[in-house]
């Protein structure tokens, strides 16, 4: 009898079975979208190579990543632009979240203990809801763990909803991711925090820790549930804010995640630009950010005040400028107004302008003013160009009075103020019709210039004590002694044991880094600094700011040495040189050329940042050398005279008293008296020759009475600029005695002098505000032509008028006035 197999087999009646497909490893992959973990080798395997007869070690490989591109020439997503526009609105929002900090801070600083808000019965719920939420946030934004979770799980627990927002849209979970706090974040989470919440700008907490690079804060909030698909208001979401190449990106493609072309370099088909540039744009911008947080804390001002530039101008917009016409006042190159909205616009554009910081919206005061100038002044009557004038001139000065410790409306005023003039120079007509208006410009500038220098003297004044004379950047000092200085029960001092060299040379901890030390005063120097780049002060101005500063720095310096003995030592003039070569350093990584053109010439003249720095620092440097080797020149004449002939800033005044008055150590020696008869004697003779001068001058017959030196001339003055820049240098010489008696008291400089100051020439200002010797730099001509930005005019429509138009109707050109 057949089985059934075989009758199924031969039977006519039934199909033959197909046999089953052979089964594949399981670790081969079975379609195009299967992709799984990368098996991971151990983190070293040792592998034996019998040609080399030893073994080799093999480290753990990456696993790869997935290629993700689109070939298509209509990619919507190609190009780097888009890659530029997410760092500035990073940026952006981060100063948006910086300031909210800032309010914060404000806001809830009288609120007080949580614990004596529940307890107060004088406050009702809706109050206490109110002050409790915002400690909370408060406690969120600034890392307070302990404080969230008292108030998460105490008697405050039923006042608080942990996803409301505050103020500004934010709720506390977005504060603490934007700000790396992940105790804070896992405590809120762990709470019941909506991991998802979004600010007002649509910005998730993912988002924020993306972007500020808290890959702890990613992992954290990505285990809770955490969706990457969440769109900001612009559309984007939290993977296009990865860093390629960063140790997030790697994170994200080891956990799975596919991230398309964010976190991944570009490939040969993609346009965008090119690794290298991508990471140099990152490194600018953190730079920018930094100084941007050192400067706001420095300079005490808005942060809003402080945000990073745009991009220039798109390539395809300089075909749409029109070339603008200085000679003559074409119908669309001045501003139309009606003299009864003049204090509306005036308001708008003066009292309400709060310092703008792209570049086409920081010379809107400017352009304006200079285009309502053409229109008064062409086409309609003199009577309103005085009162257009001479209403923006005081109202200018109300603001420049009400904020003149705020050094970012007094950069931007400086910067519009010098550009309007500029302006009126260019015009032909308008230059001879504006000569009194010019003349207050210019006493605005320099009344803004003494106000920017004031500012800074009075910070830097505050810690130049503990930063520059008290800071000891040599170890091994304090245990020096000096001669005839004894302490009342004062216990022998045990000699204490070297160190050993890795502890001697290994970095300052975190206390140490924290006291004053010169990066105080340094910084102070950048943040004033980054705040004249930022506001396009003229670079011959930022120059002069710069000197001045430098010039303060070392008289003071110079005078507080002078009149308190504890600095007139050997071991602790060491210790301040080495302080001074700090501010020395900084005026070489920072050195500045003015773009200043003198008799035709094509290339910028004038003393740069550095050198003013050498120069105005040469009386504190050879006074702290002085103090240094004096005490070992012994009964040598010839020693002294050299020495003094390396000296020239110092009088023979200066160098009497700094050694009757120096502290010796035990066992040093003070001056020899032939010394200090021999300065005597210097002394004398110097004296003689300013009283002979002095004879001179009151019979008339001195040979050079033009060159006779101004009462106030500091020891340390600065050329003129009025001079040729290549005259001899203004420092005293030894061939001129006359100039060397006149410093003032003859001991102390005067810091509180103020240095030659000068605006730029119409020359410099031609090439700054333009395009350049031979007209290339056409990008930077087409940023400071007088235009009015559109998004701008809005804040400036009329449509409140009587006649219920705007003042760009296309009927007004229709009179003949204005042809």
């Amino acid at each position: 009898m057949d089985s059934p197999t075989e009758e199924h087999t031969y039977g006519g009646d039934a199909p033959r079975p197909r046999p089953r497909p052979r089964q594949l490893p399981a670790d081969l992959p079975t379609s195009l979208d299967d992709r799984r973990a990368v098996p991971m080798m151990n983190e070293e395997t040792e592998i034996y190579d019998a040609w080399q007869g030893q073994s080799q070690f093999l480290t753990t490989p990456m696993p790869a990543r997935p290629l993700s591109f689109n070939l298509s020439l209509d990619d919507p997503t190609c190009g780097g632009d888009d890659d530029i526009q997410q760092l500035e609105d990073s940026d952006s929002r981060l100063v948006q979240m910086l300031a909210h900090q800032a309010r914060l801070k404000n806001d809830n600083s009288g609120n007080g203990d949580e614990a004596k808000v529940v307890a107060d019965d004088k406050l009702s719920d809706a109050e206490k809801r109110e002050a409790l939420q915002g400690l909370l946030t408060l406690a969120a934004s600034n890392g307070e763990n302990d404080r969230v979770v008292r108030l998460l799980n105490g008697k405050a627990k039923e006042f608080i909803d942990i996803n409301a927002v505050d103020a500004e849209g934010t709720p506390p979970l977005v504060y603490a991711s934007c700000f790396g706090h992940d105790e804070v974040v896992a405590t809120l989470l762990d709470a019941g925090a909506d991991v998802d919440k979004q600010d007002k700008n649509r910005w998730s907490s993912l988002m924020w820790a993306m972007t500020n690079r808290h890959k702890d804060i990613v992992k954290l909030l990505l285990d809770h549930g955490a969706s990457p698909e969440v769109k900001s208001s612009t559309g984007r979401t939290a993977f296009d804010f990865v860093e390629p190449n960063s140790e997030i990106s790697d994170y994200l493609h080891e956990s799975g995640y596919t991230i398309g072309n964010a976190g991944v370099a570009d490939d040969f088909y993609n346009s965008g630009f090119s690794q290298d540039r991508f990471e140099e744009e990152m490194a600018e911008n953190e730079m920018k950010r930094r100084m941007m947080m050192e400067s706001a804390i420095n300079l005490e001002v808005d942060l809003g005040n402080l945000g990073l530039d745009e991009q220039p101008e798109t390539p395809e917009e300089p075909e749409e400028v029109q070339e603008f016409v200085w000679d003559r006042c074409l119908n669309d190159q001045m501003f139309v107004f009606q003299e009864s909205e003049l204090g509306r616009i005036l308001d708008i554009i003066i009292t309400n302008m709060t310092p703008q910081r792209s570049p086409s919206q920081k010379p809107v005061p400017a352009n304006i003013l200079f285009l309502s100038a053409r229109y008064a002044h062409y086409h309609s009557s003199p009577e309103l160009l005085d009162t257009l004038l001479q209403t923006a001139m005081d109202k200018i000065n109300e603001v420049v009075e009400k904020h003149q410790w705020d050094m970012t409306i007094l950069a931007f005023w400086m910067s519009n103020a010098t550009l309007l003039l500029h302006y009126l120079k260019k015009d032909g007509s308008l230059v001879r019709a504006t000569n009194d208006f010019q003349l207050n410009l210019v006493e605005l500038i320099n009344e803004i210039f003494i106000l920017i220098i004031r500012d800074a003297e009075r910070r830097m004044d505050k810690c130049l004590d503990q930063a520059m004379l008290d800071h000891e950047t040599i170890p091994g000092f304090e245990d020096v002694h000096f001669q005839n200085e004894w302490k009342i029960f004062r216990t022998k001092t045990k000699v204490k044991p070297l160190e050993p060299l890795e502890k001697r040379f290994r970095p300052p901890s975190p206390k140490r880094r924290m006291q004053p030390s010169p990066r105080n005063i340094t910084s102070l120097l950048s943040s004033t600094l980054f705040v004249l780049d930022l506001y396009d002060i003229h670079s011959v101005i930022t120059a002069q700011i710069l000197s001045q500063l430098i010039y303060w720095l070392s008289a003071e310096l110079f005078n507080r040495i002078m009149s308190n003995r504890k600095y007139l030592a050997r071991t602790k003039a060491m210790q301040i040189r080495m302080n001074v070569s700090t501010l020395e350093d900084w005026a070489r990584s920072n050195n500045r050329q003015p773009e200043h053109f003198e008799n035709g010439s094509m290339t910028s003249t004038g003393d740069n940042t550095y050198e003013l720095a050498k120069r105005h620092l040469e009386p504190l440097v050879q006074l702290l050398q002085w103090l240094q080797c004096f005490s070992s020149l012994g009964e040598d004449l010839e020693s002294l005279v050299g020495t003094l002939q390396q000296l020239p800033r110092l009088t023979p005044q200066q160098l009497l008293h700094a050694a009757k008055y120096y502290r010796a150590e035990v066992g040093e020696k003070g001056l020899p008296k032939s010394a200090s008869k021999y300065i005597t004697h210097l002394q004398k003779a110097a004296a003689d020759r300013k009283a002979a001068r002095k004879g001179r001058e009151s019979l008339g017959t001195s040979p050079n009475p033009q060159q006779k030196a101004p009462e106030s001339t500091p020891s340390t003055p600065i050329k003129q600029t009025a001079q040729p820049i290549n005259s001899p240098s203004p420092a005293p010489s030894r061939t001129s005695e006359d100039e060397k008696d006149d410093a003032p008291d003859d001991l102390l400089l005067d810091p509180s002098f103020m240095l030659p100051f000068s605006l730029p020439t119409s020359t410099d200002m031609l090439i700054t505000y333009g395009a350049g010797f031979g007209g290339m730099n056409k990008e930077r001509e087409r940023k400071y032509l007088p235009t009015v930005p559109p998004e701008f005019l809005a804040k400036l429509d009329l449509s409140g008028s009587k006649n219920g138009g705007s003042l760009y109707n296309e009927n007004r050109w229709e009179d003949n006035n204005y042809g």
